[in-house]
């Protein structure tokens, strides 16, 4: 199929038996008298006229003594019989009387006669011309008020087109089927645009063309034509049919857009419904941009005349090839095939090259399906089961029942169209009833579909915040149309068994089915007849295909036009059916099937479909839609999926389509009154993204690792033009068209850059499935039951949808690309963050943070599908293996390094999945020396043994750890300023900040700190103006300390809330108050205010409470309690600094984590704030390690794959955590308690494509060796090894935030 509109047979304007002439008006003439303008034409033989053709080519084979003779004999004496019957009509003899001559008393009505009195007939070119009576006054008045009618309407329709000229065409007829005309043409874009406006009473048609001024020959349109209506048809010959709309009062209009050239025009004439004529005298309507005359050349007269001889014979032609097929000793109605998009081989398609687009313009901020929360639409639920009922008795009543109740779901947002998705997809899956002995009409069928589509297509453009569900929605549709696109199933199977003797059997059954209720299930019965006679009529063949359409005999069985036989088919039948079965899918999706690609390609480009049953298809082109381009891509798409092409190439093709379509299926898009075609066509090459990789998947890991990050790409690309909030999925496309570059210029970094983009894509697509899973299943499991939905169904039910989306091909490419990935990277199948070798019992979990307060028995082995990195582990966990990526320096991996724990990530999908098989077994875990292997042995429950740390079976007593907790006293001062930085008064943040301070190089910079030191907390509590505050605390601690965690994990978690709002009742002491102003001012800070009164200073005062109630932190109160240490020793002091603005910050640790190596530093660094790093943020950072030998040449071990920073927008300032049980030996006490920033950062997505960091290979270095020079200067500074926080800004300053000893 191609954007041209396609040519059928030629068959030259209509000559009229008794032609007229009508007067043309101008706008400010009155004819004295205006000729008829329906004329009696002959068009196409009627059943009375055929029958005189064979009747009068029989006597004559009589006459010669009835001889044997050949199909072309014959077909010659038909000819001969209609030439000499034609003859005589044109003379002047009437039909009635011819056929009387020959026995045949069967009439033929004629128009009604002219209730004018006609003038005495004239003589004008040897044709008589009837005139009309000369109008009166009134009449000439009443008819110029019409006239304005008729250029009001041509100027509503013009769409800012420039007027050229205007007529009227004014007349009298007999039948009054058509009275006055307007003719108008306009100019705009160089296309010459037409109205044609018509006063009659009944439906009327535009038969035109195109030709030039000098020749007058009907010739096909160019490419690019539309019409308004829509609704056009190839008619015969070089001319096409458009039909008029009403525009009320019996006023009818036309409107055409072609691209003529200077010297062409459009010639016309109208053909009314009872097959009459209007005509312009003895010729045709002529329309240019200047006039509407032709201007004749000097052959012009020997060319018409030539012409008119020319077309009596195609005339006669045609008719006998019509006669032919109407004959009953020939296939009735057989459709003839046009050669479709399939016949095209690979090899005659050019390959595309794709055009370079600004992935930004793809980017979407709303329209995320789930987004909005997971709430029930009750209401439409209600009302949809109410309407169930009614819907069972065909297809027709549902889709109109859904069109109805469409507004009602609109009207509770997302939810209520969630809802109307989820019935239709239950339908899809044929969980409710398609039909209950109703005989529905398939044009109602498509009508209903259309009802619904064209307010879907509304939905998704003009509203972005639903166009997910409305894309999900209309998935589940066909277009839906109008006219005889729904009407030509039931005809054109019927020319299906007639033309291919098939009408017994299976197929006699089928169409049973069709003519009472046709059904998506259609689609699947035709494919698999197409199948079955490609396989020699293999009947495997056939029902492996129902099946896998979810089709069985028990499911035919039980339509109420039941199909029991199975097909069979002659060999000499296979050629016409494969023929017809082909052509007739062409008709079965189009109203069926709205995501197939091929039916969707040929609705946007425009297709035609012969006559069947007297109905023809021919859908035009889309309006600025169906450009060469675009068919280009279509063709090469559709072509090579077809072929099974190369996988590359087909999604260039189909990508490259999307990117065409992009303007009009956006959010707020350019728009047309076909945009529905256009959406559907976008949906159907989404899908075909989906159907190409499916094919080709197991292929990906036979090829270059070049190809696959290139498909994967595009695959990636597919799903940003599908999804709504699609900036992380565009980020990473943006990323992963640098990692391609990167691989092509032969870089050594491609493989680690690659691995952080596909850690960054696998966390987005696990939050898709996340909230897609947690929206549609409450709405399945609500409505599901009430509408007897099968059980297994809806326990699925989300989970296909989600297997159907674009996600899931992504998913797949990143599972082939993992181990290519690793492999270029020299990256094992594991990352060890802490190496022990542990023996447990293996426990599959979710989510880490479910099981945290839960107590093992028996030492486990713990497989966390999910870990944030800021839980605690829990008592009894020897083991923690997850396929999530904790930073090494995250506080979940220090803690479990200093437990003792093993922690390691599984990059190896296959190793997870054996990893979760042994859920329940017992299993020895290895690491080697290296970190990126483990040696995984299975091993029985008597060789697990309760070890020490974390993996003791109990929780220890007070002081059976040796670990304590020195409590300390209050000093007798609310606040402190640096310089009065002691152990015995602040915690290992603030002392170590102080050592530092005037000691580092000039290049680090130290905030300005102030603290309020250890016992504060404590003084400000026993202040009197707290001491309601007092006794609630000291009741809820002394409930805490009873409390049993492992029987009330909920209750524990409600009480620990309880006392954290507490605590933020307390009031400051005016005393705390006028000592922290004072630091505040001999430290240079900011005051934020007074404490109680202004608004600032209330912030602080409340973010300094929260800081003291994280000493309440659940995993803060576990810990200690695990550890043995007594929870009320410890005491929180609080450091306050200005928050330095950062652009990266890192956290370092001076001898490396996992090897203990003291000769490498590592670090890891984040864009923003560390927030980002050491707590529950997905991705990881980038990582590094330096020889302290050679600091000027840091390694890159990892890219960051975060996608969030925190970024502050504003001087404020942080409130820091420093207690004394921090920096324990044996405890890692850092990140149990909360450091709070006065004013929220905000979150930020981050772009890396355009991050120095990732594509700056010269800052990325000199950056890091200046962190690692910092941290080597503060490890001899203090003479320890060091765990340092710090932060870089905009402009290039390195902060060191804070420091402490490095916890082995």
């Amino acid at each position: 199929t191609t954007a041209a509109v396609p040519t059928p047979s030629p068959l030259p304007t209509p000559t009229p038996t008794v032609p007229t002439t009508p007067v043309m008006v101008s706008e400010t003439v009155t004819p004295a008298a205006a000729p008829s303008l329906i004329t009696n034409a002959y068009v196409k033989p009627s059943n009375a006229l055929d029958n005189l053709i064979k009747v009068v080519a029989f006597t004559k084979w009589e006459e010669k003594g009835r001889p044997e003779v050949s199909e072309t004999e014959r077909e010659a004496m038909l000819s001969e019989a209609s030439e000499s019957i034609i003859a005589e009509l044109e003379c002047g003899a009437k039909l009635q009387a011819i056929m009387k001559r020959f026995g045949i008393e069967e009439g033929v009505s004629s128009p009604a006669p002219s209730e004018a009195t006609p003038a005495p007939p004239v003589m004008q070119n040897d044709a008589v011309v009837a005139t009309a009576p000369t109008p009166t006054r009134p009449q000439q008045e009443e008819q110029e008020r019409g006239n304005g009618k008729l250029r009001e309407i041509c100027e509503s329709r013009s769409n800012g087109a420039t007027i050229k000229w205007g007529k009227y065409y004014a007349g009298q007829t007999g039948t009054d089927l058509v009275r006055d005309m307007y003719v108008e043409t306009r100019e705009k874009n160089n296309m010459l645009q037409l109205h044609v406006v018509v006063e009659a009473d009944f439906d009327v048609n535009l038969h035109w063309g195109v030709t030039s001024r000098t020749d007058g020959t009907w010739r096909q349109p160019p490419p690019g034509w539309t019409t308004v209506p829509p609704r056009s048809w190839g008619s015969t010959g070089n001319s096409w049919e458009t039909e008029f709309e009403n525009c009320g009062n019996k006023l009818k209009a036309v409107t055409l857009e072609v691209p003529c050239g200077d010297d062409d025009g459009i010639i016309f004439v109208i053909r009314t419904v009872a097959d009459e004529w209007v005509k312009n005298g003895d010729g045709d309507f002529y329309a240019h941009r200047d006039t509407d005359q032709l201007a004749p050349s000097p052959l012009y007269e020997h060319q018409q005349n030539r012409e008119k001889r020319r077309n009596k014979k195609e005339h006669r032609d045609h008719d006998r090839k019509d006669r032919k097929r109407k004959d009953d000793s020939f296939a009735a109605n057989q459709p003839v095939i046009p050669p479709t998009i399939n016949a095209k081989s690979i090899e005659s398609v050019q390959l595309i090259s794709r055009k370079e687009w600004n992935v930004d313009d793809i980017v979407l901020n709303t329209g995320a399906f789930g987004k909005q929360g997971n709430a029930i639409a009750q209401n439409s639920i209600d009302q949809i089961c109410n309407a169930e009922e009614g819907c069972t008795r065909s297809l027709m009543h549902r889709y109109n029942a859904a069109a109805d109740l469409l507004s009602t779901c609109h009207d509770e947002g997302e939810a209520g169209l969630l809802a109307m998705f989820v019935w239709f997809r239950f339908m899809a899956l044929r969980q409710l009833v398609w039909n209950n002995d109703y005989n529905i009409k398939p044009r109602e069928i498509s009508a209903a579909q259309a009802k619904c589509t064209e307010a879907l297509t509304r939905y998704h453009r003009n509203e972005s915040i639903y166009r997910d569900v409305v894309r999900l929605i209309m998935m589940t549709i066909g277009r839906g149309g109008t006219g005889d696109v729904g009407q030509r199933i039931r005809d054109e199977i019927l020319a299906v068994q007639q033309a291919n003797n098939c009408k017994g059997g299976m197929m006699e059954e089928w169409h049973q089915k069709l003519h009472n209720n046709t059904s998506p299930d259609d689609v699947p019965i035709c494919e698999a007849l197409l199948q079955f006679i490609a396989s020699d009529c293999d009947i495997n063949v056939y029902w492996a295909h129902l099946h896998a359409n979810n089709i069985d005999a028990k499911r035919m069985s039980e339509y109420d036009r039941k199909i029991c036989s199975e097909p069979k088919f002659s060999r000499d039948q296979y050629e016409g059916l494969t023929r017809d079965l082909t052509e007739y899918l062409r008709t079965l999706k189009a109203v069926h099937s709205g995501a197939d690609l091929d039916s969707a390609a040929e609705a946007v480009l425009g297709y035609h479909q012969d006559a069947c049953k007297g109905k023809e298809i021919n859908i035009p082109p889309v309006a600025d839609v169906a450009t060469p381009r675009l068919e280009e891509l279509l063709t090469c798409a559709r072509v090579l999926r077809e072929h099974n092409g190369d996988a590359l190439n087909v999604l260039e093709a189909i990508l490259e389509a999307r990117r065409e379509l992009w303007q009009w299926t956006k959010p707020d898009g350019r728009d047309n009154d076909r945009l529905k075609d256009v959406i559907y066509l976008d949906l159907a090459l989404e899908a075909a993204v989906r159907q190409v990789m499916e094919a080709q998947i197991a292929e990906m890991s036979k090829r270059a690792p070049l190809d696959v990050l290139k498909i994967t790409g595009m695959v990636l690309e597919n799903l940003c033009l599908s999804t709504g909030e699609n900036q992380e999925f565009v980020y990473c496309l943006k990323d992963w068209q640098n990692v391609i570059r990167s691989a092509q210029s032969g870089s050594n970094d491609w493989g680690l850059q690659a691995k952080a983009v596909c850690d960054r894509i696998g966390n987005a697509l696990g939050e898709i499935s996340e909230r897609y899973i947690n929206v549609l299943q409450p709405t399945a499991m609500n409505m599901g039951p009430k509408l007897n939905v099968d059980e297994h169904v809806l326990q699925l039910f989300s989970e296909e949808i989600v297997r159907g989306t674009p996600a899931a091909p992504l998913s797949q490419m990143l599972r082939v690309l993992d181990p290519m990935i690793r492999g270029v990277a020299q990256m094992g199948r594991w990352q060890v963050i802490s190496p022990v070798q542990v023996k447990g019992q293996v426990v599959y979990v979710d989510v880490l943070s479910t099981v945290q307060n839960t107590k093992y028995s028996v030492p486990t082995i713990i497989i966390a599908k999910r870990v944030s990195g800021e839980e605690d582990i829990p008592v009894g966990c020897v083991g923690v293996v997850t396929p999530d990526m904790p930073d090494i320096l995250s506080h979940v991996s220090v803690r479990a390094r200093n437990e003792k724990v093993f922690f390691a990530t599984v990059f190896d999908f296959n190793v997870l999945e054996e990893m979760k098989q042994m859920d329940g077994k017992c299993v020895s875990l290895h690491p080697n020396a290296q970190g990126d292997e483990i040696d995984v042995k299975s091993i029985k429950l008597a060789d697990v043994q309760p070890t020490g740390g974390a993996g003791a079976s109990e929780v220890k007593t007070l002081g059976e750890s040796g670990i304590s907790i020195k409590q300390k006293q209050w000093p007798g001062k609310f606040a402190l300023d640096s310089s009065q930085f002691n152990d015995q008064v602040v915690g290992g943040k603030s002392k170590n900040l102080e050592l530092l301070r005037g000691r580092t190089p000039n290049w680090i910079q130290l905030p300005a700190s102030v603290a309020l030191p250890f016992g504060t907390f404590n003084a400000t509590l026993n202040d009197p103006i707290n001491t309601q505050v007092k006794t609630k605390l000291e009741s809820q601690i002394v409930s805490l300390k009873q409390f049993d965690d492992s029987k009330d994990g909920d209750g524990f978690r409600a009480l620990i809330d309880d006392i954290k709002s507490t605590i933020s009742l307390l009031k400051p002491p005016k005393t705390l108050q006028s000592e922290l102003k004072s630091c505040f001012n001999k430290e240079s800070l900011a005051w934020p205010g007074d404490l109680e009164t202004s608004e600032e200073g209330q912030e602080a005062w409340k973010t300094i409470c929260a800081v003291w109630a994280s000493k309440y932190n659940e995993r803060a109160v576990l810990s200690c309690k695990k550890a043995g240490l007594n929870h009320d020793d410890l005491n929180m002091a609080v450091l306050c600094q200005p928050v330095v603005n950062a652009k990266y910050a890192f956290v370092l640790h001076t001898v490396h984590p996992q090897t203990n190596d003291q000769t490498e530093i590592y670090g890891e660094l984040v864009c923003g704030m560390g927030e980002a790093l050491v707590g529950n943020f997905s991705g990881r950072a980038l990582s590094f390690t330096v020889k302290k030998s050679d600091l000027d040449r840091p390694i890159v071990n990892g890219f960051p794959s975060k996608s969030k920073g925190l970024f502050m927008q504003q001087n404020t300032l942080i409130f820091r955590s420093d207690s004394n049980g921090e920096d324990l030996e044996g405890f890692a006490g850092a990140g149990l308690y909360d450091s709070i920033c006065m004013n929220e950062a905000s979150l930020t997505s981050i772009d890396y494509a355009n991050e120095p960091i990732s594509n700056n290979e010269d800052f990325r270095n000199q950056m890091l060796s200046a962190i690692a020079k910092s941290g080597m200067a503060i490890e001899n500074l203090l003479d320890s090894a060091q765990d340092i926080e710090g932060a870089i800004t905009e402009d290039g300053k390195l902060f060191v935030v804070q420091t402490r000893p490095q916890v082995f």
